[in-house]
């Protein structure tokens, strides 16, 4: 293998840094190394963005799932990890991710810029409330982990750490008081859970959120806001786009959360921005320096992150796109919005996640994304009725015809009436023709027998307790 050239630094944001991490990794990731000589390639040709995109994606499957894991890790060494957390194994079984000091310190700085935006913790005293669940999950490990930096350099935090525990509402009772705001922070299913069921105690309270695990509609978060007191302040919850593989991917700025709430009420821009206007997507603030990120011909993101284990063109398998403060400036124009595009630092951009592939359910080879369920549980008629929790799985019968089953979760003390059922089997078929070109053409084939069987479930029922995440996509039956 040739000694490599000189890198060209590009004027695309982050490629410089990027291509160091690649380079870096030739020389002590055995792992990669080897992956890269079965591709045929010679990492001293690749000296610029161009050349760049031209370096094999990896995934789990054809590389981390298929080398031992020291030779995954920088220098073969597994004590470089100073942290290893867990995934949700919400698409599939839990993966373990070492997290070492360069990622920790792209964390730290990620969650500095939320809590200078969003919860000026510099100047607030603030009592952080953990909700994320803990143990070696990622989410609130390393939620506790990076406060407890933050509070290191200067803002004004303290932390408690009930994770997915009903004590959580006496914590913010108990503690609030004492402090000018609480941040909740957790996944959105769950703060829901714990905001519908506060009392004044609670609610009185300055709260405001933080949240990561999955999208969330422009009308859960009216929800919320009305129910902590505070409609016209949709800054005060943030909504975090991580991943256990690295960490912080993007965030929610008040410029993001601003325009995403035009889209929701103006389906042109919507479709315009964000190329549909049937479920919007998860639109969030990037830093390419430190998450430089790419989308292949599919529309899937590729990510290079220095991590534990470096990440390198890594397709996690999540759909979407990038675009550039310009593009989303041009936009907004061409819609009559005169919006200035505020960003957290000079190179920032946008991500657009428009689903996770992993996450969703096969039905005569349709694959079914909980976005599509999730857009008719939104609606007003059936928001109320309903806390957006659902399990989705088909089931075959002893003469092999598949079915789909949808169960749902009602909200505490509601029951369901047939004319409720029926109104909801209609919600969801006409999200599902609305959002999924493939499951309309099944229909139009199968009629009556692609139409999912609805059962709404009692509030708290067993199906719907979860110790980490939910689980939207069920076990074939």
């Amino acid at each position: 293998m040739t000694n490599p050239l000189p890198i060209r630094t590009e004027v695309t944001p982050g490629s410089a840094h990027a291509l160091g991490i690649f380079h870096r990794a030739v020389g002590v990731v055995r792992a990669y190394s080897e992956f890269l000589a079965e591709h045929g390639l010679d990492p001293a040709t690749i000296r610029t963005a161009e050349h760049f995109a031209m370096v094999p994606p990896m995934t789990k499957s054809n590389y981390l799932r298929k080398y031992p894991r020291p030779s995954l890790m920088w220098h073969g060494d597994v004590n470089e990890a100073i942290v290893w957390s867990a995934s949700s194994g919400s698409s599939g079984r839990p993966t373990y991710w070492p997290q070492n000091e360069a990622s920790f310190e792209d964390n730290v700085e990620l969650y500095d810029r939320i809590f200078r935006l969003h919860f000026d913790s510099r100047e607030k005293s603030t009592v952080v409330v953990v909700g994320f669940a803990m143990g070696n999950w990622i989410g609130g490990t390393l939620t506790l982990r990076v406060t407890e930096e933050l509070r290191r350099r200067g803002h004004r935090l303290s932390i408690v750490t009930p994770g997915l525990n009903d004590a959580i509402l006496s914590n913010v009772a108990e503690l609030g008081p004492h402090f000018d705001q609480i941040v909740l922070a957790g996944y959105p299913p769950f703060i829901q859970n714990v905001i519908d069921r506060a009392g004044p105690e609670v609610l009185e309270q300055d709260v405001k959120i933080l949240l990561a695990g999955e999208r969330i509609a422009e009308q859960w978060r009216d929800h919320i806001l009305n129910r902590i007191g505070r409609p016209d302040e949709p800054e005060r919850i943030c909504l975090i786009y991580g991943t256990a593989d690295a960490g912080v991917m993007g965030h929610e700025t008040p410029t993001t959360t601003t325009i995403r709430r035009l889209a929701d009420s103006d389906p042109a821009l919507a479709r315009d921005l964000f190329g549909t206007n049937a479920v919007l997507p998860t639109f969030v603030e990037y830093d390419p320096i430190l998450r430089y990120t790419e989308v292949d011909e599919d529309g899937f993101l590729l990510f290079t992150v220095d991590t534990g284990v470096p990440l390198i063109r890594y397709r996690i398998n999540d759909q979407g796109a990038v675009l550039t403060c310009d593009q989303v400036a041009a936009v907004l124009k061409r819609h009559d919005y005169c919006l200035p595009i505020a960003t957290t630092t000079p190179d920032a951009a946008f991500l657009v996640l428009r689903r996770r592939s992993d996450v969703a359910t096969s039905f005569y080879a349709v694959k079914i994304f909980p976005e599509s369920i999730a857009a008719a549980l939104e609606e007003p008629e059936i928001s109320a009725a309903v806390t957006g929790k659902f399990v989705l799985s088909t089931r075959t019968d002893e003469a092999f015809v598949q079915s789909l089953d949808l169960r749902v979760e009602l909200r505490e003390k509601v029951l369901a009436t047939p004319g409720f059922i029926e109104l909801l089997t209609g919600r969801v078929v006409a999200a599902l023709d609305r959002t999924n070109s493939e499951f309309r053409q099944l229909r139009t084939v199968r009629g009556d027998a692609a139409v999912p069987r609805v059962t709404p479930e009692p509030f708290g029922s067993a199906r719907f307790h979860f110790e980490i995440k939910h689980r939207y996509s069920g076990d074939n039956a």
